[in-house]
């Protein structure tokens, strides 16, 4: 499995690099707080909403902690073979402790 930091995505979102964020977490959490540009398909979705998955990019998806990513990422792996794919370290809660505390997660 492959980790990537909130500050490093946070450069790759201040660069507008090509890349896609995907926030795993329920559809309510998501409209609570979510990061910036992260679209939402919740786990549970995922096998339904394949192709709404971009394999040409940089793919990073969270949940709050970053553990249920792991699941997440053993899922795309294994079925859409995408190379570039990452979990956030820490989830959406490291996100807003380290990079934006204003996201209430």
């Amino acid at each position: 499995m492959k980790f990537i930091t909130p500050a490093r995505l946070k450069e790759l979102i201040d660069k507008k690099e090509s890349i896609q964020i995907i926030d795993t977490r329920e559809p309510e959490k998501y409209a609570t707080a979510h990061i910036p540009g992260a679209i939402s398909i919740p786990q549970l979705e995922l096998p339904g909403r394949m192709n709404e998955v971009e394999v040409d990019k940089t793919v990073i998806i969270y949940c709050l902690y970053g553990v249920k990513s792991e699941m997440v990422y053993i899922y795309l792996k294994d079925k859409l073979k995408i190379k570039n794919l990452f979990i956030l370290e820490g989830g959406a809660y490291h996100y807003a402790t380290e990079i934006d505390p204003s996201l209430d997660v």
